[in-house]
């Protein structure tokens, strides 16, 4: 004998079988959502950075020692994961007459910067992770001084850096290539590594230490820190005596160094105050004794006694304020 069911049970075994396909779609349906809100909301990052420091810092060699404002426009744009294209505007001011030999005072410097980066590995557990960067750098120097100008022209570098972040200490590396003679100075080639450590002092209070070592080509370098020598002398040339000068580049090597001290105060999500002291030097041999010895910049446009020469080695420091959307 056959038994069927009644409809009643029939329709509420179906009714609980719907319901539960409904749930779990829906469901799907929320979590596809939050996924996609929060791959939205990484898309396109933007924020303005402004420094105010005691001395301006250009790749490990004191560019001003004196006081300077150096503002920063930035935006990241991640559309294909794992890559990003970003691009930056910089620029600085300076605060003082220091460099009025070469420099008009403000507004004397704006650098442009586009680059592609990527994130080329990283662990299951997200820790451990390494990155790429491929950028090109125009710097455009507006500020010179027109009896200066055949010697300060624009120029462009490209570059590329690496990273590896991790729990303990992050590395970083640097190749760029300046393709486009500056004046007197010829293209050149610019290496850097260093470390970055940050420690979490409480919620919204982070300290960290940074550390960065440069080297570079003897063109390079000279492009940095100038003239490591000088020598004139007095030779006859066709029974008439004629003055010899001559300028020697820097030793291709090691460059400088940085060591950074900071503070970072979160205020908000999206905007932070930050402090900073540091120290630079010059490790370069030929370089240090070139600096200490600038006596022959006593003609042109050094006649009125600023000599544009910075020192060698400088503790300097400075604040920073960010905002970021």
């Amino acid at each position: 004998m056959v038994y069927f069911a009644p409809m009643k049970t029939i329709l509420a075994t179906v009714g609980a079988a719907l319901t539960a396909v409904t749930l779990g779609a829906a469901e799907a349906d929320s979590e596809k959502s939050e996924k996609l809100e929060e791959e939205e909301t990484a898309i396109f990052e933007a924020g303005f950075d402004f420094d105010f420091n005691s001395a301006y810092i250009d790749k490990n060699a004191v560019a001003n020692d004196d006081m300077v404002m150096q503002p920063c426009v930035w935006a990241d744009l991640t559309y294909f994961e794992p890559f990003w294209l970003g691009f930056s505007i910089w620029q600085n001011y300076d605060l003082t007459d220091r460099r009025k030999a070469t420099y008009k005072y403000g507004l004397n410097e704006t650098d442009y910067n586009v680059h592609l980066g990527a994130t080329v590995w990283e662990s299951e557990d997200e820790e451990y992770s390494v990155g790429l960067e491929l950028g090109h750098e125009w710097f455009t120097y507006h500020g010179v001084r027109d009896e200066a100008r055949d010697s300060s022209p624009n120029t462009s570098e490209i570059y590329l850096k690496a990273t590896f972040d991790n729990p303990f200490v992050n590395v970083y590396g640097k190749a760029a290539y300046m393709y486009g003679d500056y004046g007197d100075y010829k293209k050149g080639m610019y290496y850097s590594v260093g470390f970055n450590k940050e420690v979490e002092l409480c919620d919204s209070l982070t300290a960290g230490i940074d550390w960065d070592v440069g080297f570079g080509d003897s063109h390079y370098l000279q492009f940095l820190y100038g003239d490591c020598d000088y020598r004139s002398w007095t030779e006859v040339v066709d029974e008439e005596e004629v003055e010899r000068e001559k300028y020697s580049n820097p030793d291709g090597g090691i460059g400088g160094t940085t060591v950074k001290l900071y503070l970072v105060w979160d205020i908000t999500e999206w905007m932070s105050l930050g402090g900073t002291i540091a120290y630079t030097g010059v490790l370069n041999g030929s370089a240090r004794e070139g600096l200490g010895n600038r006596e022959y910049y006593t003609t042109g446009y050094w006649d009125d006694g600023t000599n544009d020469m910075y020192p060698r080695d400088l503790f300097w420091g400075g604040i920073n304020f960010k905002l970021k959307f």
